[in-house]
């Protein structure tokens, strides 16, 4: 397996294990207040894997890398797309047509190859094409659109409405803003001059520091009571915190060794983790539909992974 390939394993088995930290966060933390936990606790293990590059490894150089313009632009597009986009994941909460808002989300792969390809001229191979494809059928089978299909009834015009409606639109702003963040990312990590390793850990520091100071903020103003609610709860704040840079340190490596579109085609396979750590942790059971949907996903990440 090529380094990327299993960086992006890595970082998807972290970003599960995260987010299952983040269902553990309880004493009134508000959803906006669990998003920035990530950020905020995330900060101090995302400047030590920086310095350790830097100052404390064998082949350690001892100085940062030099930012530029286009960096910082970059990284500040980076930092504010996401923040966006999970702000609309929080919102789609609100709407009643919630689950298709969410399918439409998990379209992030699909939307990074089309942006990436209109956007920075990315080419994608066919295989890597039909591999995100049937990684978007597989989230599909695997999300609750059936049931939620089957409560309208087979009327074509009811199923039509709830196609495309607003949590839908939201749904797939936001996955379209997440696939931008992984865009902009890469670009920053790729205008700096040093290695790849160093370059994904100096990007993700930077926007995590951005992240944090936007957060900062906002709780001061908006949602004061999340400080209470995180000071009663700091080891499950720091478990989100460590386990989030881990998952981050693989995908902004990966991103920056291989096209983004590549990453996200692998990892989808994110889901499959998830899927495993409800039943093992949460004790769900799983359907048919839900395996059948892993099984997609597996052949699509196999098939990626075998053309390259």
């Amino acid at each position: 397996m090529e380094v990327w390939a299993g960086l992006t394993v890595m970082a998807a088995l972290m970003q599960s294990v995260r987010t299952a930290g983040q269902k553990k966060l309880a004493y009134g933390l508000t959803a906006t207040g669990a998003a920035v936990v990530r950020y905020l606790y995330g900060l101090p293990f995302a400047l030590l894997y920086l310095f350790w590059l830097v100052y404390w490894q064998p082949e350690a150089s001892g100085s940062l890398p030099d930012s530029n313009e286009r960096f910082l632009l970059f990284a500040f597009l980076a930092s504010l797309t996401q923040l966006i986009a999970t702000a609309l994941m929080v919102w789609l909460f609100r709407f009643r047509n919630f689950a298709i808002g969410s399918m439409y989300v998990k379209t992030e792969a699909l939307l990074a190859a089309l942006l990436g390809a209109v956007l920075f001229s990315e080419s994608l191979s066919a295989m890597a094409w039909l591999s995100i494809v049937l990684g978007a059928i597989g989230i599909m089978l695997i999300s609750s659109w059936k049931s939620a299909a089957s409560e309208h009834g087979a009327d074509p015009s009811h199923l039509m409405q709830w196609l495309f409606n607003p949590a839908a639109g939201t749904g797939l702003l936001a996955g379209g803003l997440f696939a931008l963040t992984s865009l902009c990312l890469r670009q920053a990590s790729l205008s700096l001059d040093t290695g790849f390793q160093l370059s994904a850990a100096y990007t993700l520091a930077v926007m995590v520091i951005m992240q944090s100071l936007i957060g900062i903020i906002y709780l001061s103003f908006r949602s004061a009571s999340d400080w209470r609610s995180m000071s009663r709860q700091h080891p499950a704040c720091v478990f989100v915190g460590l386990t989030s840079v881990m998952g981050s340190v693989g995908w902004f490596t990966a991103m920056t060794l291989q096209p983004v579109a590549y990453v996200k085609a692998v990892g989808q396979i994110e889901f499959i983790f998830t899927l495993i750590i409800a039943v093992l942790v949460f004790r769900e059971k799983l359907t048919a539909r839900e395996i059948l949907g892993m099984l997609v996903i597996v052949a699509g990440v196999l098939l990626l992974l075998l053309a390259s």
